[in-house]
């Protein structure tokens, strides 16, 4: 199956109605690059490209397609895991 995830979704300067996904107390090592460093270190197979969230078209954000047989759910609470450890 194949996913699309914006960094929006890990960013806590992001309201949830803007499009973050995970609790806002919680990812403290947030950063661009290290989405992508997490999704490697699970062995996910994935695209990143420029781009925009849809509820916020003004600001840039990473767009990260993701080849995986795994729930976007799943790989959510994955990446949000490690971002708080």
């Amino acid at each position: 199956m194949r996913f699309t995830f914006y960094s929006q979704y890990f960013n806590p300067a992001v309201s949830r109605s803007k499009g973050r996904r995970i609790r806002k107390v919680e990812p403290r090592k947030f950063s661009h690059d290290g989405i992508g460093e997490i999704l490697r270190s699970y062995g996910i197979r994935f695209e990143s490209r420029d781009g925009k969230h849809p509820r916020l078209p003004s600001e840039k954000c990473i767009i990260y397609v993701v080849e995986t047989n795994l729930k976007k759910s799943t790989i959510l609470k994955m990446v949000e895991k490690k971002l708080v450890s």
